[in-house]
């Protein structure tokens, strides 16, 4: 009854609901702060008071030629002065022949297979270069630099300004007037301080930080120790919780905690990844300048033009709404062109003439030898309708190309629309590729045998294979080993052309 009797006077007179306790606790942090002679804030009329904008002013006054230097500096500079500083002058020249510029200009004087050869074995040389120590080195001393610049860069005027209205950005000739102000007008600042500052490791050594940017300036632009004056009175604060309790108060929030995050930083890793990255970036640049090169050179050759006519619907035109929304795209638009122009400009026309002559008309001192060419070349006049198939199958009205149009617009929206949109490009995709592989497999085909027959043709009288090579060739009014060496180079020529490609089917 006793106890009872206790907690019940203890509810009515004590003030212990929650918001006596919190002033109960917002007390003793006003306490607490006044205890650490910092004068920055006075509970009773909730104002900062002029030691808090002389704490700051302060601060930007000895850092100030640092903040200038900083402000003019960004991130991405800053790593490559740090890495630059940190490379020996092997490693400067052996980075130099990685760019961009270099890789091009060896280009000119070697074959691609040796240059490649040559920058991964330079790019093996500087990766290895980069050992644990450098890495561990470069990474902490640019590390330091951006807490550094963070700090530096924080806007110490606009919160000093506050205090002070007449003072100037970056000049420090007249002392200045500080006021007190209400609370509420610099938590915000204070957060944004505590996030800049906390991070500052003081206790490391700022030498190698202050050389670097002596070599880059030419001059210390603050002296070591004022820089160290500076970080002690940061210290000092953090330390104390001093800006902890602050904000306690003019939140009115006891349980105010600092929030702030050490961001670990590695740059040497990510330094190295860029190098490789663009170096083969360069090549892969040269090796498709080549291509597309070798490519209209052997368009040219083929069909005396590099303007091609493109298929009806299998096209970039109709790939591009697919492509716009990432859903794929057709990928073997100009390839699959091409065969099919070569299979009906000349495979039904030269070459069928030839096969006419050579195995229909042949006399073959054994029939299953003609028998691989004859299978190839009417396999090859299959293709031809297949990819025309293919390519029908894509209008608007058939079967392929009205899915693919009634899908579309929902695939935005609809996951199941993109999933069906997807596979079913892939299996066009496949099907124009299993075209193009077995074309060009009864292309060699073709071509291998042709070879045999011109190698055979030579032999003459002694040929092994054709019977009647002298009847062949009055046939042909003379022509005939011309017609055989022709089509065998447009053959060799257009399988050049789709082997630039690197075609495959997709198994996923």
């Amino acid at each position: 009854m006793g106890n009872f009797l206790a907690n019940l006077f203890s509810s009515l007179f004590s003030g212990s609901d929650p918001e006596s306790q919190k002033k109960r606790v917002l007390k003793n942090i006003s306490k607490n702060l006044q205890r650490t002679k910092c004068h920055f804030y006075k509970t009773s009329s909730h104002e900062a008071e002029p030691g808090l904008g002389k704490f700051f002013y302060d601060i930007y006054k000895a850092i100030y030629p640092l903040q200038v230097i900083f402000q003019s500096t960004n991130k991405n500079a800053l790593k490559n002065v740090v890495i630059n500083t940190s490379l020996s002058e092997e490693q400067k020249l052996l980075l130099d022949s990685l760019s961009e510029e270099a890789i091009n200009e060896q280009a000119r004087k070697m074959p691609l297979p040796q240059l490649t050869e040559k920058v991964n074995q330079d790019i093996k040389k500087i990766t290895s270069d980069f050992d644990s120590t450098k890495i561990t080195k470069i990474d902490a001393l640019y590390s330091k630099l951006v807490v550094m610049m963070n700090f530096c860069t924080y806007d110490y005027y606009f919160i000093v300004k506050k205090f002070d209205g007449g003072i100037r950005e970056g000049v420090f000739t007249s002392a200045p007037r500080f006021n007190s102000i209400n609370g509420s007008y610099v938590s915000e600042d204070i957060k944004n301080f505590i996030d800049v500052a906390w991070v500052l490791p003081f206790e490391t050594d700022w030498d190698d930080a202050f050389k670097l940017i002596k070599s880059v300036k030419g001059s210390e632009p603050i002296s070591q120790g004022l820089w160290r004056r500076v970080l002690s009175k940061v210290r000092t604060v953090k330390e104390k919780r001093i800006f902890e309790m602050l904000l306690q108060l003019i939140l009115e929030n006891p349980s105010y905690k600092d929030d702030y995050a050490v961001e670990d930083l590695h740059i040497a890793d990510d330094y190295i990844t860029q190098v490789k990255k663009a170096a083969e970036t360069a090549l892969d640049n040269i090796k498709r300048k080549q291509a597309e090169g070798k490519i209209e050179k052997l368009l040219s050759e083929i069909f005396g033009t590099t303007d091609v006519p493109k298929l009806k619907y299998y096209n970039e035109l109709g790939s591009a709404p697919f492509e716009r929304k990432q859903l794929g795209a057709f990928l073997y638009s100009n390839p699959l062109a091409y065969l099919k122009n070569f299979l009906i400009e000349y495979t039904k026309k030269n070459i069928r003439e030839l096969s006419d002559v050579l195995v229909i008309r042949g006399e073959w001192t054994n029939q299953q030898l003609s028998k691989p060419m004859s299978e190839a070349f009417h396999q090859l006049i299959q293709t031809s309708e297949e990819i025309t198939e293919l390519d029908n199958s894509l209008a608007e009205e058939a079967s392929v190309g009205i899915k693919l149009k009634t899908l579309l617009p929902r695939s935005e929206r609809d996951k199941e629309a993109r999933n069906i949109i997807h596979t079913t490009l892939k299996d066009v995709n496949n099907m124009a590729a299993n075209s193009i592989l077995e074309a060009t497999k009864n292309f060699i085909t073709y071509g291998r045998n042709l070879k045999m027959l011109l190698e055979d043709f030579v032999k003459l009288p002694k040929s092994e294979l054709l019977m009647n090579w002298k009847e062949l060739d009055h046939f042909t009014e003379g022509a005939l080993k011309e017609m055989c060496i022709d089509v065998y180079k447009k053959i060799f020529a257009f399988v050049s052309l789709i082997q630039t490609y690197h075609i495959e089917i997709d198994e996923d």
